[in-house]
């Protein structure tokens, strides 16, 4: 009895497979070269902000980001030298018309801040979690080549008495970029 249910079932698992249609999962690649200013809270001093992303999305429009940017010297009135690195790697979720693309990304990552502060004080260096979130459009001008632009808030999950922020000891701040976007499928 048992082994005629194991037969049985069996049957049913081939036939099962056999009829069922092979599912493509499509996939699209977003490689961006963006250029932007960071500035407002802990950003006095309105920084251009170069960086680049690459994201991976599904036929949904829901994918995968990392985004990488630097500036440097965003407070000349508390730092003779200052800069801050952030890596994010992000959950993005676009639509995916076939021209002007609207999306919301968030997610978490690293911030380095550093800082050489006047008057012989030592300088200081931090690299903390964070995160960051935020919104923007894809204009695809044909298939392959589009115009990205986006704001994100970023900030760090901790409060820290060694590093002189102006603000609460939270470093946090907008950026505001543009940048040309390549798109390849991924099959």
């Amino acid at each position: 009895m048992a082994g005629s249910r194991v037969a049985v079932m069996a049957l049913v698992v081939v036939c099962a497979a056999g009829s069922a249609e092979a599912q493509s999962f499509n996939f699209t690649g977003l490689i961006t070269g963006h250029l932007g200013v960071s500035g407002t809270n802990d950003v006095h001093d309105r920084a251009v902000t170069p960086g680049a992303s690459m994201a991976v999305l599904d036929d949904n429009g829901l994918g995968a980001e990392v985004d990488i940017a630097h500036f440097n010297d965003f407070d000349s009135t508390l730092f003779a030298d200052s800069s801050v690195t952030s890596a994010m790697l992000n959950l993005i979720v676009m639509s995916q018309r076939p021209v002007l693309r609207p999306f919301v990304v968030a997610g978490l990552g690293v911030m380095r801040v550093r800082g050489d502060i006047f008057e012989g004080v030592p300088s200081f260096g931090r690299t903390e979690g964070g995160w960051n979130a935020g919104g923007g459009a894809l204009f695809m001008v044909n298939e392959d080549v589009g115009i990205r632009g986006d704001a994100r808030y970023f900030r760090h999950f901790s409060r820290h008495a060694d590093v002189p922020l102006a603000g609460d000891g939270v470093l946090d701040f907008w950026r505001a970029s543009v940048g040309v976007t390549l798109a390849w499928p991924i099959r």
